[in-house]
């Protein structure tokens, strides 16, 4: 998926909503290509500027918003998105009761589930055609991370995995799961993004569960759920 990881995921900041609103922060903005080539002539040379300071760590604030209870109720939702290789791919999957469906215009290859004081929520992204493995996908976000995400954002990867669970429908799938929390505005988020591959060795699907720190019981089980149920229909 060689994208925005965290872009849209995730470009991360545009997710979050005004006043504390959902906040999907698992996209990055890949970094772009070094130049090479040869040099041409130097001409002038400017003295370098002075480097920015590097600023403190950043201290959340706390958020005294009541943990998202485990043993959620949860119903099939099933969607059209348009994949990156501009095919339509049509996925079904257990989404918490409730929660609502949004799209970014500018990312037709996934959509959201937010929940009603969009605090918490489900992207769901379709990859197509299924190229890297979930271990690769994985690798590769951690890399942009790095890259991407000021050091006063403190990400702290907490937990990274690789697996192979049983589906829904009784078939085995590969899936590579990252968790991290980060400070991009003035609230800590928990993240966590899962790449699935549903047949064969290639990730299909990737999804990413967004929510405060207090809710990663919670956040963890509707992923659990989401990754057996998810499937390709049509």
């Amino acid at each position: 998926m060689r994208r925005v990881l965290l872009a849209g995921l995730l470009l991360l900041a545009l997710a979050l909503g005004v006043g504390g609103g959902y906040y999907a922060g698992d996209r990055l903005d890949t970094p772009r290509p070094t130049a090479s080539g040869t040099a041409g002539p130097l001409g002038s040379i400017s003295p370098s500027p002075t480097p920015s300071p590097t600023l403190p760590v950043k201290t959340p604030i706390p958020n005294d918003e009541q943990p998202l209870e485990t043993g959620l109720d949860y119903s099939e939702r099933t969607f059209s998105v348009t994949a990156q290789d501009g095919q339509s791919v049509r996925l079904a999957l257990e989404i918490p009761q409730g929660w609502r469906l949004t799209r970014d215009p500018k990312h037709t290859d996934q959509v959201r589930y937010v929940e009603k004081v969009e605090q918490r929520g489900v992207r769901v992204q379709a990859d197509e055609p299924a190229e890297g493995t979930p271990a690769a996908e994985l690798n590769q976000l951690v890399v942009d991370l790095k890259k991407s995400q000021p050091p006063e954002n403190d990400v702290r990867i907490l937990d990274h995995t690789t697996d192979v669970i049983t589906g829904d429908d009784g078939e085995a799938r590969s899936v590579a799961t990252l968790v991290y929390t980060y400070i991009p505005g003035e609230t800590l988020w928990y993240v966590i993004v899962r790449w699935i591959a549903i047949n064969g060795t290639g990730t299909s699907v990737e999804m990413s569960v967004t929510g405060l720190p207090q809710d990663a019981d919670a956040l963890h089980e509707i992923l659990e759920k989401a990754t057996a149920s998810v499937s390709e229909v049509g």
